[in-house]
């Protein structure tokens, strides 16, 4: 007979959910020992910074990221909840740096699977105060938010985990003093992963995927650059007495060989490019000198074409990695490409950014707000939600075919002055609801440029 669960047994936890939860390491269940811990850190970073194609795909996802709108949403429409909305909204400008700058940071979760940010707070006490701990735009009393500082992956030197329930409690990072280490607990934090596989508290880099491609590429440049040195240079090919290579040649001999190697091995065409050879020559059988050297090197340049054209599988390569992060769109102009094949490609691109700038504004809410309202002891019930606005800009014209197949339906969204403000707001128009008036002027337009620009006309 099967046992009933019983209250008691299901709220207590049985398992792990995988070795990092015992030890806290980086990739601690990584199955390749070279994407394990801070070796796996490295990787990422090199693959990020040396690799032209991830450079591209990261510098795209940053520029794209960056340019999205955040917006405080009031909990309700009461003017207590407005003002709580302001607080949020002054929090993010009053800090030492912008909320620009910390999106920005924040995407390199993206590289190395998680982010950490100390979270340093501030009581505001306006301008006038001294202490650069409590300097503010604001004079209200309240816990604001001094900055928002990195913790770089390379200095992390492994996760508090709780032993039992496998949640982070904090990160060890390493100070380079002494070997020292400092300890920063979650609850001062912000804390950005990408994806939670086995419980791994360091996440999942999104250049995982491209890591045996950047490898092989890396090779085949490495042999490319060699090939082609070695092509345009020729090979070294050196002629010497057979008894300087025989087994009993002297220590004078064997030297003259090794010395003879290594030339060989480093001759370029550049400044080094020289070698010097003894001018003696093979005497004939009668004792007289020859035209034949006794030492003699040449370049030895290769016939016909190479049976093996390294340049597509290097293409081949550069493709897979795009590809890994749904980024290939950027490689089509290289090999052409329809115009219909770029834009699906394109919109799974910036579908998968929605997923992050979300796993970021869900962060914020979680870990910067809550804890504000909790330090400041402010009702929940007026807590604001930070919101980002749309990734992808929005086709007019698919629009525009959508409001008409609704006209022909007999479906009148004039009585809906949300959705019309929503319309609006999408074509970068001001729109007042109260009056029903929209100002064609951009959103994004200086009062004082819009009055120049009234005046003009």
């Amino acid at each position: 007979m099967v046992k009933r669960l019983s209250e008691s047994e299901s709220k207590q936890i049985l398992g792990v959910a995988g070795d990092n939860v015992r030890n806290g390491q980086i990739r601690a269940d990584e199955f390749l020992p070279e994407l394990r811990g801070k070796k796996a850190i490295r990787k990422y970073r090199e693959m990020r910074d040396n690799d032209s194609t991830i450079g591209a795909v990261m510098y795209a996802t940053e520029q794209v990221l960056r340019d999205v709108k955040f917006h405080i949403k009031p909990a309700n429409d009461t003017p207590e909840a407005q003002q709580e909305a302001d607080f949020v909204k002054s929090v993010l400008d009053d800090m030492d740096h912008t909320l620009d700058d910390h999106i920005s940071e924040a995407l390199s979760f993206l590289s190395y699977g998680f982010a950490w940010f100390e979270v340093v707070y501030k009581r505001r006490e306006g301008m006038l105060t001294t202490n650069p701990k409590k300097r503010s735009k604001y004079n209200d009393g309240r816990i604001g938010v001094r900055k928002i500082a990195i913790r770089a992956p390379w200095t992390v030197n492994k996760f508090d985990v709780d032993q039992t329930s496998g949640d982070v409690l904090g990160l060890y990072q390493d100070t380079g003093h002494f070997n020292g280490t400092h300890y920063i607990p979650a609850r001062k934090s912000l804390y950005y992963r990408t994806t939670s596989i086995n419980g791994d508290p360091s996440g999942r880099s999104v250049l995982r995927n491209a890591y045996t491609s950047y490898e092989y590429l890396n090779n085949l440049q490495s042999i490319e650059a060699i090939a082609v040195e070695r092509e345009l240079a020729g090979i070294p090919v050196a002629r010497i007495p057979a008894e300087y290579l025989a087994a009993g040649a002297s220590a004078d001999q064997a030297g003259f060989v090794n010395n003879l190697r290594q030339v060989l091995r480093d001759v370029k065409f550049n400044e080094q490019g020289y070698i010097i050879l003894p001018s003696d020559t093979y005497p004939d059988k009668d004792g007289a000198p020859t035209n034949t050297r006794l030492v003699d090197v040449e370049l030895m340049a290769s016939n016909g074409k190479r049976n093996i054209d390294i340049d597509p599988i290097i293409k081949r390569y550069q493709h897979d990695i795009a590809r890994s992060v749904l980024s290939e769109f950027l490689l089509l102009g290289s090999q052409g490409g329809s115009y219909a094949l770029s834009k699906s490609k394109t919109d799974l691109f910036l579908r998968a950014l929605e997923s992050y700038i979300q796993a970021i504004v869900d962060v914020l809410n979680k870990q910067l707000v809550e804890r504000l309202w909790e330090l400041n002891g402010l009702p929940f019930d007026l807590m604001p939600r930070i919101e980002a606005g749309d990734v992808a800009p929005h086709d007019l014209r698919e629009i525009a075919a959508f409001l008409r197949n609704l006209n022909g339906a007999n479906i009148d969204v004039s009585t809906h002055p949300e959705v019309i403000q929503d319309l609006m707001g999408i074509a970068e128009l001001n729109y007042d609801p109260s009056v029903g008036a929209i100002d064609v002027s951009p959103t994004d337009v200086s009062p004082q440029q819009k009055q120049e620009t009234d005046v003009g006309q």
